[in-house]
C-alpha cells in the first residue's frame, strides 16, 4: 500500500473527522491508518481540533465540482505561483510557512463551510490556520453573496487580551491590506465589502495579526501573525 504524502493524509484526515470522506474512500483510509502511526497521529491531531465543531452536524458530500475546482488550484504549478507572488514581495509575512499548509486548509475549508455555512455555494472560502507546532485550524472567512463576507471565529485566542485582531488580505503583489478588527469571541463576524473592492483585489491569501488595541496604527501590520490561510475559489459572482 503506498505511503500518503504529509500533505494529502492532513487533506484525508480532516474530510474524515468532518464525516466528509465516505463510502469506500473512508474504508481505504481507515486501512491507511491502521498500518501507518503517522498517519493515526495527524487524524488524532484534527480530532482534538474539530470533533467539538463537527459533532454538532451531519456529515455532507460536498459536489464533485467543488472538489475538481479545487483540486485544480493544488497543481505544482499554482503552487509555485503563488509562492513565488505573495512571499517574494511581502517580507513581513516570510517564514510563517502558509503554503506549507496550503493544501490542508483549502480542502478543510471546503468541507467546513459546507458543513456548518448557509445553504449554496460561497464564492470563496478559507481556513485561517495557527503555525506549527499548533497548526490547527482557528477562523473560516467565506463570501456567500457579493457584498458579505462572514468570519467565523473557530477557537478564539487567549492571549489576545487587551489587544485586537486585525484581517489581512494577502495580495499576489504588493503589501497587505486590512479587513479590519476581528472580534475575538466565538461566532460570527459581518464584514460588508464588494468584490471589486481594492482591498479584496488579486487576493491570494487571509492572514490574522495581533495588533494594538484598536488595530494596527500604521496600516500595516506591527504584530505577530497568528493564522493564515489560502483563499479557494468555489463559484463565480
Amino acid at each position: 500500500m503506498r505511503k500518503l504524502s504529509t500533505d494529502l493524509a492532513h487533506a484525508l484526515a480532516a474530510e474524515y473527522v468532518l464525516g466528509t470522506l465516505r463510502g469506500g474512500a473512508r474504508r481505504r483510509f481507515e486501512s491507511i491508518m491502521r498500518d501507518d502511526p503517522q498517519v493515526e497521529a495527524i487524524v488524532q491531531k484534527w480530532e482534538a481540533s474539530l470533533t467539538p465543531l463537527a459533532g454538532q452536524v451531519p456529515a455532507v458530500e460536498p459536489p464533485a465540482r467543488v472538489w475538481k475546482g479545487i483540486e485544480a488550484r493544488l497543481s505544482p504549478a499554482a503552487t509555485t505561483s503563488g509562492e513565488s507572488g505573495v512571499w517574494a514581495s511581502l517580507g513581513f509575512w516570510r517564514g510563517f510557512g502558509l503554503m506549507a499548509g496550503g493544501v490542508a486548509s483549502v480542502f478543510l475549508a471546503a468541507a467546513l463551510y459546507l458543513s456548518t455555512g448557509p445553504r449554496g455555494e460561497p464564492i470563496f472560502v478559507a481556513v485561517l490556520t495557527a503555525p506549527a507546532p499548533e497548526a490547527a485550524p482557528r477562523m473560516v472567512v467565506s463570501m456567500h453573496s457579493p457584498d458579505l463576507l462572514r468570519v467565523r471565529m473557530v477557537k478564539p485566542w487567549q492571549e489576545a487580551s487587551g489587544k485586537s485582531l486585525e484581517l489581512w488580505v494577502l495580495p499576489k503583489e504588493g503589501a497587505p491590506r486590512s479587513l479590519g478588527v476581528i472580534e475575538n469571541v466565538a461566532g460570527d463576524t459581518l464584514i460588508t465589502i464588494l468584490p471589486t473592492d481594492p482591498r479584496v483585489r488579486g487576493a491570494n491569501a487571509l492572514a490574522i495579526s495581533l495588533e494594538p488595541r484598536g488595530g494596527s496604527p500604521t496600516k500595516q501590520p506591527t504584530g505577530p501573525v497568528l493564522a493564515s490561510g489560502v483563499i479557494a475559489p468555489v463559484r463565480k459572482t
